[in-house]
């Protein structure tokens, strides 16, 4: 498991939320590396946004109010991936997966991909954060039935199966023969690596006469 510098996190996420309001997707990559001592991979051209030691860090973001209860469920896109023959998607769309997770361990020297995700959102002057980190599932090993794109564990019954799906394939980008891998995970709240609100004010908002001042010291 990869230790967090859970102070240094708060830290970060109160800067660059005055800093941008909503934090966005990349900069979440940047205070998660910065949070391990890792190092930030930009770019979508790999699976790891980061890694830290052999460790590759897959980071995902949801913007989202917190679930009730003691229970936190998600769901992100994992990969996206290529339109293959209509009858075989389903396992074009798993060897994807696998091949965009090999091609970050040949890469950057890795034998690990963590799944690192972000659980966020802002209301007025406080932003709400949870964190979740596990090791990222070897999805080609899993017991999985799929049905009209989505699949479920092969143990569940019918009348659970569309409460209990794990992947779902949505069609994506049509125009760019794409299709996406939607993942879903429910977490307890006692495997929870930060669970947060911060007092942030708001900076980042200005009135457009603020603005022009700023904008003509910088260009004087």
């Amino acid at each position: 498991m990869i230790e967090f510098d859970i102070e240094g996190l708060k830290a970060l996420t109160w800067f660059y939320a005055v800093k941008e309001g909503i934090i966005t997707p990349t900069t979440w990559e940047i205070i998660i590396c910065k949070s391990v001592n890792g190092i930030h991979i930009p770019g979508d051209t790999y699976m790891a946004d980061g890694m830290k030691d052999q460790s590759g860090l897959s980071v995902k973001t949801i913007k989202k109010t917190f679930s009730k209860g003691n229970i936190q469920t998600l769901s992100y896109i994992q990969c996206r991936c290529p339109v293959k023959e209509i009858f075989h998607q389903n396992e074009s769309i798993i060897d994807t997966l696998v091949d965009k997770r090999q091609e970050s361990f040949n890469k950057f020297g890795l034998n690990k991909m963590m799944d690192i995700m972000i659980i966020h959102h802002r209301i007025k002057d406080r932003y709400f954060v949870r964190l979740f980190s596990e090791e990222q599932p070897k999805y080609e090993n899993l017991n999985y039935e799929w049905g009209d794109g989505i699949a479920y564990p092969t143990s569940n019954n019918s009348k659970r199966k569309r409460k209990q799906w794990i992947l779902k394939r949505n069609s994506g980008d049509s125009t760019a023969y794409q299709t996406c891998l939607y993942v879903k995970k429910v977490f307890n709240l006692k495997n929870c690596i930060a669970n947060f609100s911060i007092q942030c004010d708001n900076e980042y908002d200005i009135s457009i006469e603020e603005a022009k001042q700023k904008y003509a010291q910088i260009q004087s």
